[in-house]
């Protein structure tokens, strides 16, 4: 029976604080949790082996944390920890497969893939058929001040940590609690003369077909990177194997951050240069090309992910655009709804499924992008209905989309396939 569950901190800040929500959940449901910490290995590699109770424990990781071969949890001539005590590892991609081909070698024996984009999980399925594939499981949000918080007035501030409650402020504080970001996005940009380097790195038959990936992608933003790129290399080369294509898009994922910052520097631009103040939060953002208003973007240096929520609790509308999600959903969706914000952004097949238009959001497709200014005036003008569009919204995604939730879909996950190992092992005992 699974008792213990071991998380990673220490790297990726975002992805220590998402660890961190869903461990308190675990907690909840009975589990025993241990951080092991990636900046402190020496020391946490020594607790981690008293930690672990073999058959007893599995890892909960992002982004292959705890599976690179760290010098804590890997010797060489030995392997992984992970194996020694026959702990299955689940790892949450928070990216497209094609960014972890290099990483998708050499894994332990009972590694778990968990797609968070169902696109992204036929990909991996298809072209990673050595390994598991677990299943789907999206990204989550976290609400620091729970509670209606109509209006956005008259509320408290944060109570120190993540998911606490918030009691209402006294009336006479209502103005100065009252919003004051009208629009704000919280993310990095990176302009796009960056990418030249990556598109020429061959010659120019090379760059051109890059190009012609790039320009169809734009031409048809609803399309996936892997779609599109894999039509261009069949029309120039033919029928290639699986493992000679993975290698291919994972040479071309500049691609993937080209269009992303592409269409999330036109979203703010558009904004900025129809006279629509824009709080942007994170780096890069001096750059945005082509801003004929540069006194309404806003800038923000990056911080950490409670900062990033604290400001979305200060916001009217929280403008996102997708990382090239087309079947799934980024945090930031979920973070903006509870935390008040009408989320503004591009559509995906699942978010249309989970949130429809006015349930927390307002869908402008990335070819609409023209009609951006009109939709964010509207909700910035109309506080009661913005209000009411949040409260919608914040019912669901408390229900179903925070990672308290992703963490209890996990738990059941991780019960049925120890079920399922004691089955197997019955089985054969026989």
């Amino acid at each position: 029976m699974i008792k213990r569950i071991v998380m990673m901190e220490g790297g990726v800040e975002t992805l220590s604080y998402f660890s961190h929500q869903m461990a308190g959940e675990f907690q909840k449901l009975g589990y025993a949790v241990f951080f092991y910490d990636l900046k402190q290995e020496e020391s946490s590699a020594g607790k981690l082996r008293k930690f672990i109770r073999p058959r007893e424990t599995v890892l909960v990781t992002f982004n292959f944390q705890g599976l690179e071969k760290e010098a804590g949890v890997y010797r060489e001539g030995i392997g992984y920890l992970w194996d020694t005590y026959h702990i299955p590892c689940y790892n949450i991609a928070a990216d497209h497969p094609y960014f972890y081909d290099d990483r998708l070698k050499d894994l332990p024996e009972k590694y778990r893939h968990i797609s968070i984009d169902r696109r992204q999980k036929a990909y991996f399925e298809e072209f990673y058929p050595e390994y598991v594939s677990r299943g789907f499981l999206p990204l989550a949000g976290t609400g620091l001040r729970q509670g209606e918080d109509e209006a956005k007035t008259g509320k408290a501030g944060a109570q120190g940590t993540a998911v606490e409650t918030e009691e209402a402020g006294a009336q006479g504080d209502a103005e100065q609690a009252a919003p004051c970001y009208d629009v704000i996005l919280t993310g990095n940009y990176t302009k796009l003369s960056f990418f030249e380097p990556y598109i020429n790195w061959i010659n120019e038959e090379y760059a051109a077909f890059y190009r012609g990936i790039i320009d169809d992608l734009l031409e048809h933003p609803a399309c996936t990177v892997e779609e599109v790129a894999l039509a261009h290399c069949e029309r120039e080369m033919g029928k290639e194997s699986n493992d000679q294509l993975r290698i291919a898009l994972h040479k071309m994922i500049f691609i993937d951050l080209y269009v992303r910052n592409y269409w999330r520097g036109k979203a703010v631009r558009t904004l900025v240069n129809a006279g629509i103040p824009v709080h942007v939060v994170g780096k890069g953002w001096e750059e945005l090309e082509d801003v004929r208003h540069p006194e309404c973007l806003k800038l923000h240096p990056q911080t950490d992910s409670v900062t990033c929520l604290e400001m979305l609790a200060d916001a009217k509308v929280s403008l996102n655009v997708m990382p090239w999600f087309k079947d799934g959903a980024h945090d930031r969706v979920f973070n903006s709804i509870l935390n008040g914000a009408v989320c503004v952004t591009d559509p995906s097949c699942y978010l249309e499924e989970e949130l429809h238009e006015g349930e927390g959001v307002c869908y402008v497709a990335l070819q609409d992008m023209d009609a951006l200014p009109e939709k964010v005036k509207d909700l910035l003008q109309n506080d009661s209905g913005r209000n009411e569009i949040v409260r919608r919204g914040r019912a669901i995604v408390e229900q179903k989309h925070t990672w308290a939730e992703r963490a209890k879909t996990l738990a059941e996950w991780i019960k049925e396939d120890a079920a399922q190992q004691a089955e197997d092992q019955e089985r054969k005992r026989r």
